[in-house]
């Protein structure tokens, strides 16, 4: 076999090596380029109740393991006032109180307008306690022990409960629990045992303010037996006469 046939074979075959390695290498690049890579998907961060933003209702689950755990997230607002409506129902009676209720810091005035008789008023103080009616200007004065039934909180002479009553239940009490509108406010759930006579008690707290906007219960027999609701709300801002006493005193410029 001639010299120059010998080149010509070694030449061709340099190139079949080569052009082989190319094709190999570009096969490899392209099956990279078309790879998926799956990325760990974030999450946003959970925003718990009391964000005003309607949206994050969805973005905590609230069961009856976790309410208490929500509910306590919330937070009353230290200077408010709001109507309460309190009933109470009875085999063929029905009673109606009216409520107003003035807070500034820790310190309570309460007007409770009963079915029947004079105006009530109460202030209830971090230590005192004074109560009288309507017109008259004798009132009493003592500490909040001294009503005659113990120690009573001011949300207790409104006759209602507070979501600090709620952190207080047992979990085996919660029947259940969950978001839901009330009144046109959005509100958490509770469905709970009352510590009446086993009667089922249901709870509505703004989510917003952090208040029991209201609260049904019911006997045995299915029957209502207990209602509150509240509304007519206005925050930090007051009527400071709410906290002006028979004698004269202004409690308000007081605790200032």
């Amino acid at each position: 076999m001639s010299t120059k046939r010998i080149l010509v074979i070694t030449v061709f075959g340099i190139l079949l090596i080569v052009a082989v390695i190319g094709i190999m290498l570009l096969v490899s690049y392209i099956m990279q380029e078309d790879e998926v890579i799956d990325l760990p998907e974030t999450t946003p961060n959970a925003e718990i109740p009391g964000d005003t933003d309607p949206d994050a209702l969805d973005r905590v689950d609230v069961t009856r393991e976790t309410v208490q755990a929500v509910v306590s997230t919330l937070e009353r607002p230290a200077i408010y006032s709001r109507e309460i409506v309190v009933e109470s129902f009875w085999d063929g009676g029905h009673a109606i109180f009216n409520i107003s209720a003035v807070v500034y810091n820790e310190m309570t005035s309460i007007r409770t307008e009963p079915p029947a008789g004079k105006e009530k008023r109460i202030v209830v103080t971090a230590d005192a306690l004074y109560i009288w009616y309507e017109g008259d200007d004798i009132m009493y004065v003592g500490d909040n022990s001294s009503s005659g039934d113990g120690y009573r909180t001011a949300d207790e002479y409104q006759m209602l409960d507070t979501y600090e009553d709620i952190l207080d239940l047992n979990l085996t009490d919660i029947i259940d629990a969950g978001y839901t509108e009330y009144r046109g406010d959005d509100c958490i759930y509770i469905e709970s045992l009352s510590r009446n006579f086993g009667y089922i008690r249901n709870y509505y707290i703004s989510i917003e303010l952090g208040l029991v906007e209201g609260v049904e219960e019911y006997d045995e027999t299915g029957m209502l037996v207990y209602r509150m609701t509240a509304d007519e709300y206005s925050v930090d801002a007051i009527d400071p006469m709410a906290f002006s006493l028979p004698d004269g005193t202004h409690l308000l410029a007081v605790g200032r």
